[in-house]
């Protein structure tokens, strides 16, 4: 699905993250989700402060993409710890303007049909086993996700400190910055960076002139004169 997607032989895939949820998510499977912990610790609520809980002591049990809690929904990554405690990483493009968007082509399912800020501060109240999540992690490509849930009347202060937000971009440079030897976990990794990349989730680096504009013979001279 990827190749066909970065091939353009998939129409309209730009705008669903479900997908996007599942080819990243998938091929970090093959390598059973590391460094996921790693990116994710990085993450900030709207306060600026990162997540208190020590994901250095902790692994990944198990992850379930879409797991359905009746009453409650379906959160897009569901992230079961070795000690059995979790939590919720939520996946979006643009927030707010593409969730109308997705809204309009999945009508006819209702689970899908909500607002960020009611649905989030839901799967804070999800119990498995006794055990309830106390943070959630929101993964999207708008840095204003967080102010949008934060002006939301349905939002209150408690839930806002709970909800912690990291940037597709971030999510792209952590795996890009990484040192890792040739083998199968390089290729997924090479894998999942050129996939995002793609997306286009990644830090902008300013313009790019081609060389041969260096051999340009220009004379602006005045204010612009070095």
């Amino acid at each position: 699905m990827i190749e066909a997607e970065i091939k353009n032989k998939v129409p309209k895939l730009e705008s669903w993250e479900d997908i996007l949820t599942s080819n990243v998510f998938g091929l970090l499977e093959l390598i059973n989700y590391k460094y996921l912990l790693e990116i994710v610790s990085k993450a900030q609520n709207y306060q600026g402060n990162q997540v208190t809980y020590n994901f250095s002591s902790r692994s990944i049990k198990h992850i379930k993409l879409w797991e359905k809690f009746k009453n409650i929904g379906e959160p897009d990554v569901l992230v079961t710890l070795d000690d059995d405690t979790f939590f919720i990483i939520e996946v979006k493009y643009f927030s707010r303007e593409h969730n109308k968007r997705r809204d309009i082509v999945e009508e006819d399912d209702d689970s899908n049909n909500y607002d960020d800020e009611g649905q989030l501060k839901k799967y804070l109240d999800i119990k498995i086993d006794d055990k309830q999540s106390t943070f959630i992690i929101y993964l999207t490509a708008d840095y204003q996700s967080l102010n949008h849930i934060q002006n939301s009347d349905s939002t209150s202060k408690e839930c806002m400190h709970n909800i912690y937000h990291i940037h597709w971009d971030d999510f792209n440079e952590n795996l890009l910055k990484k040192d890792i030897p040739d083998g199968v976990e390089k290729k997924v990794i090479d894998k999942i960076i050129e996939y995002l990349n793609f997306k286009g989730f990644t830090y902008w680096e300013g313009f790019h002139y081609k060389p041969e504009y260096n051999l340009l013979n220009t004379n602006i001279g005045g204010f612009y004169a070095r």
